[in-house]
Order: structure tokens, then sequence, then C-alpha cells
């Protein structure tokens, strides 16, 4: 407990420091924690960075804000001294990231790997730790057969009429359409890719789409597009990067939802266990249908559908949040608990149970996906308003 409440009093250093309001004393002690490492000077550079600052603000609900300077206070005795309503809000906010950011989600990994500073809590999480999840897929083809991608070798997997399908060394899945392939005639036969809890999966339709599959997903397609159109079927979430084909346009079906695209990059979000269904655009525009709505969405926009309730709402959308997990990290903000551990239990496979009611926060940060659970579960516990012990594949969550 003492290295952290040393870092919020750091953090209540560095607080000072941009308002130039350090004691020759505290100056002092500040140079010294920055001589100590490396990391500590990297660390300064940036929480003093403004264009750290701001957009780090927006993964950080009030609520969390507002733990953050009360630990600050706690540890340097200022208590009483400055209350919120005193202080300036800018400074607030300021303090809080630096807080945040000195004993939360970026560092993680650098405080539990000091020695001599596991609580009994940490103990626990480390030793029933549970690895990341990574590509794991089962492919199913037209005639039933079962392919599983994870323990498959590399290279040719199948051929289907003129499509050869292959791994390729990064576990890529690729459907190779032969140039003198029939493009239109025939009936055609339909493949399925599933993830499960854990998994992942890139594959490149043979029309040359490449798709990004999320776990506990599906997704549904032929191994040749033939007349004149694509259509795929989508359960759970991808991203799409379409191939332009003016000719033949590109359409997805997610529950009662259904996107039409040209050429773009979109991702949609469409779990079973979920009431919504979320479509955000990045590159292009898409024409977004629901029972008799019908509208186009721009890039940066999202058009949000909700089990129960007619139509849906364009809005604009939170692009990075929307599409972090493909680039390798978890992004949240202002969520509830429950949302949060709802995205944690697909990735590392787990269940998940409540102990008691939980309080009602929200919370945000950034984790990289490569983590251990151990990890992201630790930096939540220092929030002081949750914890947690894992059994086997057993999550408890307790307030």
């Amino acid at each position: 407990m003492e290295e952290f409440e040393n870092h919020y009093e750091i953090g209540a250093l560095v607080l000072k420091y941009l308002k130039d309001e350090l004691s020759t004393a505290e100056r002092a002690k500040l140079d010294k924690w920055l001589l100590e490492s490396d990391h500590n000077r990297e660390l300064f550079e940036k929480v003093t960075n403004p264009h750290f600052v701001d957009p780090e603000l927006r993964s950080f609900s009030a609520s969390n804000k507002e733990l953050a300077w009360q630990k600050i206070e706690e540890a340097t005795k200022l208590k009483g001294a400055i209350t919120p309503r005193r202080k300036d809000r800018k400074m607030l906010r300021y303090a809080a990231i630096i807080a945040f950011a000195l004993v939360s989600v970026t560092l993680t990994v650098y405080q539990f790997k000091q020695k001599g500073h596991h609580s009994e809590g940490s103990s626990q999480l480390v030793h029933n730790d549970i690895a990341p999840g990574g590509n794991k897929a089962v492919l199913t083809l037209a005639d039933g057969t079962k392919i599983v991608l994870d323990e498959a070798k590399n290279g040719r997997l199948a051929q289907q009429q003129n499509v050869v399908i292959t791994k390729a060394k990064d576990g890529q899945l690729i459907y190779d359409l032969s140039q003198s392939g029939d493009r239109t005639s025939g009936e055609a036969t339909y493949n399925t890719i599933a993830t499960p809890q854990g998994g992942q999966y890139q594959l490149i339709l043979p029309d040359g789409t490449n798709v990004w599959l999320n776990s506990t997903s599906s997704l549904k397609f032929p191994a040749v597009f033939k007349g004149n159109e694509r259509r795929v079927e989508l359960s759970g979430e991808a991203y799409f990067e379409v191939a332009k084909d003016k000719a033949k346009p590109f359409y997805v079906s997610a529950k009662d939802m259904e996107v039409k695209v040209l050429g773009t990059h979109f991702n949609i979000a469409a779990y079973s266990d979920e009431d919504n269904v979320r479509a955000t655009l990045l590159e292009g525009s898409v024409k977004v249908n629901r029972g008799t709505m019908e509208s186009l969405i721009l890039p940066g926009q999202e058009a949000l559908a909700t089990s129960g309730q007619k139509g849906f709402t364009v809005r604009q959308a939170d692009t990075e949040k929307a599409v972090a997990w493909k680039n390798g990290y978890f992004l949240f903000r202002d969520e509830s608990i429950e949302s949060l551990m709802t995205t944690i239990s697909r990735w590392y496979d787990m269940d998940v149970y409540y102990d008691g009611e939980m309080q009602d926060k929200i919370y945000g940060g950034k984790f990289s996906k490569t983590s251990n659970l151990s990890e992201l579960l630790k930096s939540l516990e220092l929030t002081g308003t949750i914890k947690f012990k894992v059994e086997g594949r057993r999550i408890t969550v307790m307030p």
C-alpha cells in the first residue's frame, strides 16, 4: 500500500509542477523520483504533455476523477486545505489523470512486477492467472466438414468448386478464387467461421474483402459470390474492409439490421446476448436498413438499433472505441462493471458471477489484449471500488 500512496504523492507533486507551485523541498523530492529510473522520467514527460492529458480525460468518469483527487489529498495531507469546489476545475482533471496514470491502467504491469508489494488479493489473482485469448476458430464447410483452424497446419486446407482455401503463416484464412472460376452459375455453397470465447480470427473472402472476427462471433458466407450482389450473415462482432465492386454491392445481415456497402471500412456489433446492434463507419459510406427505416451513414457516425424498438438512431460514434478490439486493446469509457465484465469474459473465456450489490460506479481505461487477466483485474481493483476472485474459469466480482 505504501508503494501506491507514494505514486499518489508524486502525482500531487506533478500537479504542483504544472501549476508552478512547487516549494524547494517539493522540487527536490520530485527530482529525486525522476532520477530513480528512466521509467519515471518517461512517465513524467508523458503526463506533463498536454497532447497526452486531453485525450486521456475522455477515458475517466467523473466519479473516478473525484476518487483520484481524494486519494491525492489523503497521500499529501491536503484534505481540508483544498476542496473540489475551491480548486480550478481543469487542475482537478489534471490531478485525476496524473494520479490514475501513476497508479492505474498504464502502470499496472510496472507496479506489480515490483517485489514485495503484492497484497493477499493480488497474490490470489496471480496464482489463478488466465492467459489472454488468441487466434481460434472453427471453419464449417458446405458439406459439414469442420476444420479447427488454430490446430490446422499452414497451407492448403480444402477446395470448394474453384476456390482454394488456405491458412497463411500468420494464421489468416484466405479464399482464393481461380481466374477461370465460374462466378455466376450454379448454386451458392455456404461456409461458416465461428470463434469461441477467448478467440478471434481474420479471413479474406473470395472477393478480397478482409474480415476480422471478434470473440464468440460467427460469419456465414458463400465460397463464391455469385450473381449481382455479395451477402454475408453476422452474429457477434466483426470489422470489415470491403473490396470495391460497384457492380456487386456488399450486404451484411446482423439480427434484423442490414448494411449495404460498395467498398468501405466499418464495424458491426450484434451479439445475441445484447439488446443493441451497432454499425460504426470509419471510411466510405453505407446504407442501413431496419424494418421500414433506411438511412445513409457517413464516416464517424454509427447506426444504433435496440431490441423492442422500431428503426434505429444515427449519431456520432466513438470510432477509436469501436475498433479497439481489432487493434489489440480494450478501451472502456464510462461503462458499468457489468458491461466491462461482459467484454472481459468473452476474451478470457471466463464465467462471471456477482457477490453482493454492485456500486453505481462507472469505469474507464485502456488495456492491452495481450495482458494476462490478473493485470487487468488488478488495475480495476486500484480504483478502490471493486474486488475480484478467480477460481478456474470463474470470476467473482465483489463490491
